[in-house]
């Protein structure tokens, strides 16, 4: 069973930080720039790509015919300051209690800390079965989410509901798999005027260890990905990871996120202390 993850070390980091949010307004897809002053509900602020489930009385058709792609128009109401949360819910996150509990609690310290500085927090769980909460249900739906998809987080996304636009979106994720890494990032950073992929990895994920018998196994499908663990394989294994940390961090850079990285075994309060330092910000730094 999966270690609970600790909402009373979540609780007690709360009042003393506060997230990074983006000092610039966020600029549209047609070139109009977003009001950095709040307006009535009506007040048209922006511009952004169609997405699926989006309502089609918001399209601008006079965008459309000018750039031929669907656009709709965004109303104060939508670009209001929001944070999202995004869990990667497969079965890799759960390869330790220790990594689930981890990432549990960074998602519900950035919905608190969020909700703390005035943004409405939204927690979208990315499992088998999609979830979504608002507000103070972030941490009854972080409690009982299961880390049980099958597949990896680029394919989980399209079970869920679409990404809205947002002032900043936190991906909770230990992104060990195989995918287009800028086209992924360029899908996560969409509608969002910052974006933090907040890698939590266990201590097998950054050594795994050898012995008698020892096989390197994919947490998702359960199959065997090498014979035994031998020196020789661990050392490939260190190579491709150093690998693909590269190719991540360098998309995300171009998607203008930024790659946390975070050793769940470091426990919460030295990982905000320490790599997460970038996202939580101490209360009432500029």
């Amino acid at each position: 069973m999966s270690e609970r993850m600790d909402a009373a070390a979540v609780a007690r980091l709360v009042p003393g930080l506060a997230l990074a949010l983006p000092r610039g307004p966020h600029r549209g897809l047609v070139g109009e720039v977003r009001a950095t002053s709040a307006g009535s509900a009506l007040e048209l602020h922006d511009f952004r790509a169609y997405q699926p489930g989006d309502d089609l009385r918001q399209v601008d058709w006079n965008a459309v015919a000018r750039t031929g792609e669907l656009v709709l128009r965004i109303r104060q109401d939508e670009v209001s300051p929001r944070v999202e949360v995004v869990l990667d819910g497969s079965r890799s996150m759960a390869l330790s209690s220790r990594k689930a509990a981890c990432a549990r609690e960074v998602a519900l310290l950035t919905a608190e800390v969020a909700a703390r500085q005035g943004l409405t927090p939204t927690l979208l769980v990315a499992g088998a079965r999609p979830e979504r909460a608002q507000g103070q249900a972030c941490r009854a739906a972080l409690e009982a989410a299961d880390f049980d998809a099958r597949d990896g987080l680029p394919e989980s996304l399209g079970r869920l509901p679409p990404l809205r636009p947002c002032g900043l979106r936190v991906v909770v994720s230990d992104f060990l798999f195989e995918a287009d890494l800028p086209a992924m990032c360029a899908r996560l950073a969409r509608g969002a005027s910052g974006l933090f992929l907040a890698q939590v990895l266990d201590a097998e994920d950054l050594d795994p260890a050898g012995g008698d018998g020892a096989r390197l196994v994919d947490s998702e499908s359960g199959a065997a990905l090498e014979e035994l663990l031998t020196d020789e394989v661990l050392a490939v294994y260190t190579r491709r990871f150093a690998e693909h940390q590269r190719g991540l961090r360098g998309a995300a850079l171009r998607a203008r996120g930024a790659l946390l990285t975070a050793r769940a075994q470091d426990g919460l309060g030295a990982l905000v202390a320490g790599p997460l330092r970038p996202l939580f910000l101490a209360a009432g730094a500029s």
